[in-house]
């Protein structure tokens, strides 16, 4: 790898392992006060509904100087979300509605981070190294996954109680973050400094080239609402609420995970790539249906381990496609078009959590979770078909 390339993967993986430290905990730590899947769904709509927004400053800020200076903010204001759930504390049980403070927070800071980190993609791979590049991503990212529930375990086996765990995990991941803006400042890629307009790049009526990778954005999303805010939390319930053995399922999930992008980081080349493309978005859909539809042990370790197979071959063909398709405008300031497609991601994002949100309102509550889960865990499947569908129409 060259040097950006390495500095990129360390950057992600860092971050991996400070949200599987800290997210997901989060939403665990935050779960157990609140005690409701309906307001951990909305905080989640809440956090990236800010996307949009903080995507689009960042873009004009790193047009300006560099992607190191909303990248560093962006952790910087994850640090400050974080030191926020350590002071409000049990005050979340006294007042649920104090979450989404939480949230707002949440969201700024990965708006920044993610607008950089998906910016800086597009820049230093290139469509040759692509695919081994994402693929390094998915093995690093998954090694701090393995790490990261070590860590977790041990502290929590060695507190008083599980939330004095949570605690102590949040304190650690502080010194991640602040690694992690010493390594953003390392990377040696400057801003473009043609201007961008994401107005016009959210435009694809008349571009059918550009509308397809839009439109596969938003159905990708929509199955991706679940990951962001019900699989973790589903699974965490199938454990009784167990922290240690919560820990363990991670660590042999992320082995699973990392198994398979080192087999797949050479097969996802041509138009095999497809055909690993439509077998992993079937599996994709499969694991999330079967984790509501058997809310216990063994629908958690069903889960797990078929996502940890299906992740390499649905999500690095569909960022492979739509990278590859950004690249074609790269006579134009990308950053656009990069902000572009997150704002269509977090629109499929927010529109699978208002189904969630929705359904909790409509159905009964016996059946609400099924229903939307069922549905959301559909739409990996119409991805795949819209892709396969629209393949000729645009020339691939």
């Amino acid at each position: 790898m060259k040097k950006n390339e390495f500095l990129m993967v360390l950057i992600t993986s860092l971050w991996a392992l400070a949200n599987t430290l800290s997210a997901v905990f989060v939403n665990v730590y935050l779960y157990t006060y609140t005690g409701s899947l309906v307001v951990m769904t909305i905080y989640c709509m809440i956090r990236i509904a800010q996307f949009p927004m903080f995507f689009t400053i960042g873009g004009k800020w790193a047009q300006r100087n560099g992607y190191a200076y909303p990248l560093s903010t962006g952790v910087i204001v994850s640090m400050m979300s974080l030191m926020y759930v350590l002071f409000m504390n049990d005050r979340f049980a006294e007042n649920s509605n104090l979450v989404y403070i939480s949230a707002l927070l949440v969201g700024i800071g990965e708006g920044f981070f993610w607008l950089s980190v998906n910016s800086l993609h597009q820049v230093v791979s290139t469509p040759d190294t692509r695919s081994r590049y994402l693929a390094n991503i998915g093995i690093f990212n998954n090694i701090s996954n393995i790490i990261a529930p070590i860590i977790s375990t041990f502290i929590i086996n060695n507190s008083v109680s599980d939330n004095a765990g949570y605690i102590t995990i949040f304190k650690f991941v502080l010194v991640i973050y602040v690694i992690i803006v010493a390594a953003a400042f390392q990377v040696n890629v400057k801003g473009i400094t043609k201007k961008f307009s994401v107005i016009r790049c959210m435009g694809i009526i008349s571009d059918a080239r550009w509308r397809r990778i839009m439109i596969m954005t938003f159905l990708y999303g929509m199955r991706d609402a679940l990951v962001l805010t019900l699989a973790g939390l589903l699974v965490y319930n199938a454990t009784d609420g167990s922290g240690g053995l919560y820990s363990k399922l991670l660590t042999v999930f992320a082995l699973i995970t990392i198994a398979s992008y080192y087999f797949f980081s050479k097969r996802l080349k041509g138009r095999k790539m497809y055909g690993y493309f439509y077998i992993g978005a079937i599996l994709m859909a499969l694991s999330t249906i079967v984790l509501v539809l058997v809310p216990n042990i063994y629908g958690a370790i069903f889960y797990g381990v078929v996502n940890g197979i299906a992740s390499p071959m649905y999500a690095n063909p569909y960022q492979i496609i739509a990278m590859d398709v950004i690249n074609e405008y790269n006579r134009e300031n990308m950053t656009g078009r990069v902000i572009a497609k997150e704002i269509y991601l977090s629109i499929g994002r927010c529109t699978g959590m208002l189904c969630i949100v929705a359904s909790s309102f409509i159905l009964n509550p016996d059946i609400f979770l099924k229903v939307s889960v069922v549905f959301c865990s559909m739409f990996a499947i119409w991805t795949a078909l819209y892709v396969h569908f629209t393949n000729d129409e645009v020339g691939h």
